[in-house]
């Protein structure tokens, strides 16, 4: 049983991150099995009351089954509930503090998931496209204009490392392939995350630039560059000149997994999702960094904040990768002060940077 009371709390939270935080529909979507969680865990106890529910938020999740009497809730999920449930309870105390005066904020810093459940108890396995899978789904041999049309959305995501958001409501005349640049500029519909705006660069990989190109030249000889980038198509399988309604566009993506999936069974490539292009966009440009200033481009190409966020979430290396990197170091002293400060100013930015959530 639910109680009433909770979900309207809920509901009123939910109403908050939208109208308030300016959060869009998907996220806000993410957050709802999460807190239908923690209200199957609250039962008909008050949330103002919570820290008297046994067991608590995390061992409840915790003991979650599948039919296999397996746990049901993997450690990323486990992670992400129990940080859903800390903001839902800190927004509780700031709204209503009589309500939820007895809420301790010890007790809420305390909703974490035990440390055989943590993210770092499991190795993880680095998934996204590399640029060699790219190149195979953009060359595989295709009979439809629609897979043409998802072989030029593969190669531009690969370079530009766009959202799947942020592409599906891109304007043709925000691609400048001559400057190898795209405005991702909320004011021309472009539906960027937290509606960020900027003008982002392309990698320079001939074999997918070309793709893109022929694209681009096969649009704009149709089509105004008003119309969407990846097209919608009539009934015939024309370029449409009108684009879909705003809701319809937002939906887009949904329509793209399943295309995708097709040219990956076509290309002999194992299916990922849209957004593992832009974590293979970034694993790619890492690798080639050099210095300070180029990981600092990278993070802001990306719309990071900082490049705190760009390292912690795409910055961990493969394990082939660290097995080389490790195996190759020698005991050299380095030979430059310069190299040695440059060390240090990189140290010193990633602690600046990166702050624990």
């Amino acid at each position: 049983m639910i109680n009433r009371e909770n979900y309207l709390d809920v509901k009123k939270y939910m109403a908050y991150l939208k109208d308030v935080c300016q959060n869009d529909d998907r996220t806000i979507a993410t957050l709802r099995p999460r807190l239908k969680h923690l209200m199957e865990w609250a039962d008909g106890t008050r949330f103002s009351s919570a820290q008297k529910v046994k067991p608590t938020f995390p061992v409840y999740l915790a003991g979650l089954k599948d039919d296999d009497d397996q746990p049901s809730i993997g450690t990323a999920h486990f992670a992400s509930c129990c940080k859903t449930a800390r903001a839902f309870f800190k927004w509780a105390r700031d709204e209503y503090p009589r309500t939820y005066k007895d809420v301790d904020l010890n007790w809420i810093v305390s909703i974490k998931p035990p440390k055989s459940r943590s993210e770092q108890s499991e190795v993880k396995t680095r998934e996204y496209y590399k640029v060699e899978e790219v190149i195979q789904l953009v060359t595989c041999e295709v009979d439809s204009i629609m897979l043409r049309r998802m072989q030029a959305a593969v190669a531009m995501l690969f370079l530009s490392g766009m959202r799947i958001g942020a592409f599906v409501s891109l304007p043709i005349k925000c691609v400048d392939l001559v400057n190898m640049q795209v405005s991702q500029l909320p004011a021309m519909g472009v539906n960027t995350k937290n509606h960020k705006a900027a003008v982002t660069t392309l990698l320079n990989i001939p074999e997918l630039v070309e793709v893109v190109k022929r694209w681009d030249d096969f649009l704009r000889s149709r089509v105004p560059d008003h119309i969407l980038w990846y097209v919608p198509f009539t009934h015939d399988l024309q370029p449409a000149s009108v684009n879909p309604t705003k809701e319809r566009i937002e939906t887009r993506q949904d329509n793209f997994r399943d295309d995708l999936k097709q040219l990956c069974e076509i290309a002999g490539v194992i299916y990922k999702s849209a957004h593992k292009f832009r974590h293979g966009h970034t694993v790619w440009a890492l690798k080639r960094a050099k210095d300070m200033e180029q990981l600092k481009a990278i993070s802001q190409n990306l719309m990071h904040a900082n490049i705190g966020i760009t390292d912690g979430i795409y910055g961990n290396l493969e394990r082939n990768d660290v097995h080389q990197t490790i195996s190759s170091l020698v005991n050299v002293k380095l030979e430059k002060q310069s190299d040695q400060e440059l060390l240090n100013q990189v140290i010193s930015l990633l602690r600046s940077q990166v702050h624990p959530v």
